[in-house]
């Protein structure tokens, strides 16, 4: 039985200069990310990070001389440049989702906050309809800290970092079981930059999570407690409570959720995202992933716990990236 898992196998990625000669971009690439895990893409500007997550979203056009394949759950969605239509890879858009680096541009002015949202949902043909596709818009904006009262204001109305929470909204509301995300906190000043890592920070540590409870409309379900996410519309199954799970907040005897954290979904899908963090800034992605791997042009040169790139990192591109973090003054 293959296990569950996102992966790029033997990845190779080319792209044409003014004069016409193709430079490789990705060197026949293999990567694996797991469920739940959560995992930094590291590397300087134009080693080939951004190019990794197109070809992972299934976003970039890969040319004659380009290879290898992507799957999910052992299965290839794509193998060399043959992929299926935009109807076959629903599927496939909803259980990998992406926050782009500049949310704003990926938005359409036209539309309200909610309908961003809702809007994403119909076209992935998620499940719940209008009325449960609101729901969740609604549910997840409040989550996410997003006031009201910029729920029905279009995306120049309201700020960057509001903009930012926007982008993780509508990612996850599919219920996703991957996310990938590039640069998120790039262009952001240093207190919306702090805002944006604890949502991430919530997202990759289970203690931001609450246990699962029956799904709003399901017989004998308790409501919602306020600001709790609602069950995603995407298929992704529960996740048992471990045993000693913390129990909910408005349980007796339970703990705050801390700061920052991202409440669990309390339907029937409560597992969180894997998370795939793509940036070239360390001091970051240590705040929120436990594994990083390191590109160099084009090659994936270190894979390594991200205590241990901190610590003592082997390859010279892993070590500059270490050796940049900013540190106070005495």
């Amino acid at each position: 039985m293959t296990s569950s898992c996102l992966q790029a196998v033997g990845l190779r990625r080319t792209y044409p200069d003014a004069s016409g000669r193709r430079h490789t971009a990705l060197h026949d690439v293999d990567l694996r990310l797991e469920p739940t895990e959560s995992v930094a893409l590291l590397g300087r500007s134009g080693c080939g990070k951004t190019t990794l997550l197109k070809a992972l979203l299934l976003l970039d056009a890969p040319g004659p001389a380009d290879s290898g394949a992507v799957l999910l759950d052992g299965d290839p969605v794509i193998t060399g440049r043959r992929r299926p239509g935009a109807r076959a890879l629903r599927p496939y858009r909803r259980a990998v989702q992406y926050v782009p680096q500049d949310p704003a541009a990926s938005l359409d002015p036209r539309y309200d906050v909610v309908s961003q949202i809702t809007r994403a949902l119909h076209t992935l043909r998620a499940p719940g309809g209008p009325d449960g596709h609101e729901a969740v818009a609604q549910s997840l904006l409040e989550a996410l800290g997003l006031p009201r009262q910029s729920w029905r204001r279009r995306p120049h109305e309201i700020s960057g970092g509001q903009t930012q929470r926007l982008a993780l909204a509508r990612a996850l509301a599919p219920g996703p079981r991957y996310l990938l995300l590039d640069e998120p906190v790039s262009g952001l000043d240093p207190a919306l930059r702090h805002q944006v890592l604890d949502l991430l920070a919530g997202l990759a540590d289970d203690d931001g999570w609450c246990v699962p409870v029956p799904a709003p409309d399901a017989p004998g379900a308790r409501p919602a407690r306020s600001g709790a996410v609602p069950a995603p519309v995407g298929p992704q199954a529960a996740r048992p409570a471990s045993p000693g799970a913390a129990p909910a907040p408005d349980a007796p005897g339970a703990r705050p959720v801390r700061s920052g954290a991202v409440p669990a979904p309390v339907g029937p899908q409560a597992a969180r995202p894997a998370l795939l963090l793509v940036s070239h800034d360390l001091a970051a992605v240590a705040r929120v992933c436990t594994r990083s791997i390191v590109m160099d042009a084009g090659v994936l040169v270190e894979d390594v716990p991200t205590a241990r790139l901190l610590d003592a990192p082997e390859h010279p591109a892993a070590r500059a990236l270490r050796d940049a973090v900013p540190a106070l003054p005495d």
